[in-house]
């Protein structure tokens, strides 16, 4: 695994934590890819293949560097949802053979889940997804402009003006149909943010 290296007065690439559900929504779009289409909520080929194309673009970008941490949660999660042949895991294997990435450190709890501010921690009810959260905040302290990428995961319409309020944004590649699945889920009338 490559280390961060260089002095650290070095300017910090700006960076995306790429959640797993856009590294699967793409894999599934990936004819090489042995993950299936059916294993995501995206049911729609040209949703799907939009993510694909901006995992392929992030991919092909040196200046856009990937957020992982040196205790190797996100991949460790990564790993879990993806097999070594596809699409979305080998993007991030691509990142770190090129030194393409904002190596941080998340601090684990007493259970493993990622340690976050107060305010955050009731905000962020997914325990899964404080990891993601805490290694995107550790790239914004490290001085990169790093974003969270998601494709389909409507928790981050929940937690969203909480992490606004720490200077995190999300990037929601599919956001017409997320805001959409999250009214399904929450109904007409509820309000995200």
């Amino acid at each position: 695994m490559a280390e961060p290296s260089g002095p650290a007065s070095a300017a910090v690439p700006a960076s995306r934590l790429v959640d797993t559900n856009v590294l699967i929504v793409a894999s599934a779009a990936d004819a090489g890819s042995p993950f299936r289409p059916e294993g995501t909520p995206v049911d729609d080929a040209a949703l799907r293949q939009r993510v694909f194309d901006w995992l392929e673009a992030f991919e092909s970008d040196p200046a856009r560097h990937a957020v992982l941490d040196a205790g190797w949660q996100v991949c460790g999660e990564y790993d879990n949802k993806l097999s070594e042949q596809d699409y979305g895991w080998l993007v991030m294997m691509h990142k770190i053979d090129r030194n393409e990435v904002v190596w941080v450190d998340v601090q684990p709890d007493a259970d493993g889940n990622a340690v976050l501010p107060p305010a955050l921690a009731s905000a962020v009810t997914d325990l899964a997804d404080r990891k993601m959260v805490a290694a995107a905040l550790a790239a914004l302290e490290l001085g990169s402009a790093c974003k969270l990428t998601n494709a389909s995961d409507t928790d981050w319409l929940d937690c969203q003006k909480a992490l606004r309020s720490v200077g995190l944004e999300v990037e929601n590649l599919l956001n017409d149909w997320l805001v959409a699945r999250w009214h399904t889920k929450h109904g007409k009338r509820a309000r995200y943010d």
